[in-house]
């Protein structure tokens, strides 16, 4: 198994390693090249195929895979993109938990929690279903200067620890969610629902109720983009996520979505969407407040298997267009959040890796 050095500074010795697909290949397979690591016979047809989709990405590259390529690979990973959408009830319910998540918020003074809760339901049309169980199961929230410490672009780079199965008790719905702080950006997550193997999700907080909700990637065809990476002596199963919002004219923003590509050594991307919007359509309500979190739908786990963030890392652009370096998340920027949902930590690296379990 290939390993990756983690170039990013400060953090912990961790290796990003390649999954272990097709691992028994034949030995007389064509000798690669030493620049790229594609065989000879394949490169040149690789390079002209990519060429005309070559992915132009406007802010530095995560340390971690500065050196990895950039491709658009939006039509692939749409075909990838085969399980149903959830249903009208669990959309509902996904936005409702936001809702509480709002209502219970601890940071906020009850005042401003009602003035919070009166424009979210506002803007996106959110109703209370009933009763919504569950809440935070452990995660992080950017303060609220940092929610806003941007002018024309955030982007948060993270790991997505996500063993197959959730184990446990869960039956119902678990995410492995996180934002980049713009209001109209996208949660690009993982979902579990009961027993089943996870789901890659992307949740377009910018479109219209009824689209939000992209339809979702099964497991089974996510083999090129997982990975394990060792971490506090944990062996983790984990997804690089890419999750990109910025101006790219005035009134107009678009938001993308990146996955790393293990098998390709490339960053691909995924989804992108464009819209209408101001900067304090961007700053000026709760969404966009969350970091990496685990977000629950029960009251109680236990025996879940490890799940939680690595290498959380932000990204900002100012007024004039210049985007920062990747920083990773810190004590100054997030606070934790753990609604007493039966989660203990594994391990913790304030703020930008964690693991859970319960």
């Amino acid at each position: 198994m290939t390993t990756v050095n983690n170039l990013a500074d400060g953090f912990d010795f961790c290796y990003f390693e390649a999954l272990k697909i097709n691992r028994r290949r034949s030995v007389s397979m064509p000798k690669k090249t030493k620049k790229s690591g594609v065989t000879r016979k394949a490169s040149k047809r690789s390079t002209k195929q990519t060429r005309s989709r070559r992915d132009r990405i406007s802010h530095p590259l995560p340390p971690l895979r500065s050196e990895a390529g950039a491709v658009d690979r939006r039509e692939e990973f749409a075909e990838l993109s085969t399980a149903p959408r959830p249903d009208l009830e669990a959309e509902q319910a996904f936005v409702a938990s936001k809702l509480k998540l709002l209502r219970t918020h601890p940071y906020l003074h009850p005042a401003d929690r009602e003035a919070a809760v009166g424009k979210f339901r506002g803007v996106y049309a959110a109703e209370d279903i009933g009763p919504v169980p569950g809440g935070v199961g452990y995660g992080v929230f950017y303060n609220s200067a940092f929610k806003v410490g941007f002018a024309t672009g955030t982007a948060i780079s993270w790991e997505i620890i996500c063993p197959m199965l959730p184990g446990g008790n869960v039956n119902t719905w678990l995410y492995v969610t996180a934002t980049n702080r713009s209001s109209k950006g996208v949660e690009a997550f993982v979902a579990y629902q009961g027993q089943n193997a996870f789901t890659f999700n992307i949740f377009d907080w910018a479109k219209p109720a009824a689209d939000r909700w992209q339809n979702p990637t099964p497991f089974a065809n996510l083999g090129d983009y997982l990975g394990i990476e060792s971490a506090h002596g944990n062996q983790c199963q984990v997804i690089a996520v890419m999750n990109t919002t910025f101006q790219q004219s005035p009134g107009i923003w678009v938001n993308e979505v990146r996955l790393l590509n293990i098998k390709a050594n490339q960053w691909n991307l995924v989804y992108q969407f464009s819209y209408q919007a101001s900067l304090q359509d961007q700053i000026g309500d709760f969404v966009g407040s969350w970091g990496p979190i685990v977000e629950t739908f029960q009251d109680a786990y236990s025996g879940t298997n490890l799940m939680g963030s690595l290498k959380a890392q932000i990204l900002s652009r100012d007024a004039a267009g210049n985007w920062s370096q990747w920083n990773q998340l810190s004590p100054t920027q997030s606070d934790f959040r753990a609604d007493n949902k039966g989660f203990v930590t594994t391990f913790l690296d304030k703020n930008y890796s964690w693991g859970v379990v319960s």
